[in-house]
């Protein structure tokens, strides 16, 4: 993972209107982008490259419907670890990390330590996901489970923030 070297507050007005650009349509062209921008698609494609590299841009996703591709249901998972000791903690988040039903992982603060999203092909699937991952000797935890009914809204449709204005 790269290490962000800049700070939101150090990109100007042609960063932000690429952000905007890229973020709209991860498939726009860098000569579409140049017209919106207001710079050469070569400068677009060098700005653009930094941003990648200073893990501004960290990638460009098709927003694919799961559900309806291939019939999957999602399922929420609350996890609080037992023994929430740093070292358990970056266990579990490796091992989360390498199984591929589970497509969403947030560390959060409080008295939950997760929130995971788990793609299954139904309940029984779902529950040897689940029985795989606390059969798991280095962490142990408890869960609660929230089917997901419907989603409503992702990060894809969030807008951006405005630039910090200096004038």
């Amino acid at each position: 993972m790269s290490t962000l070297k800049r700070r939101p507050s150090d990109l100007d007005a042609f960063d932000h209107k690429i952000l905007e650009a890229v973020h709209r349509d991860g498939r726009i062209s860098k000569t579409k982008m140049s017209v919106e921008v207001g710079l050469s698609a070569t400068r677009c494609w060098e700005r653009m490259q930094r941003l990648e590299k200073d893990g501004v841009i960290r990638g460009y996703h098709a927003d694919v419907d799961l559900k309806r591709l291939a019939g999957l249901s999602f399922f929420m998972v609350q996890i609080t670890l037992i023994d929430s000791s740093v070292a358990r903690a970056r266990h579990f988040e490796r091992l989360v990390t390498n199984v591929d039903a589970i497509v969403s992982c947030q560390a959060v603060l409080g008295t939950v330590d997760y929130f995971l999203i788990v793609a299954a092909s139904g309940v029984e699937s779902y529950q040897r996901i689940i029985e795989d991952l606390s059969n798991q000797d280095a962490v142990k935890f408890e869960f609660v489970t929230f089917p997901i009914s419907k989603t409503l809204k992702t990060p894809v449709g969030v807008s951006l923030p405005a630039p910090n204005r200096r004038d």
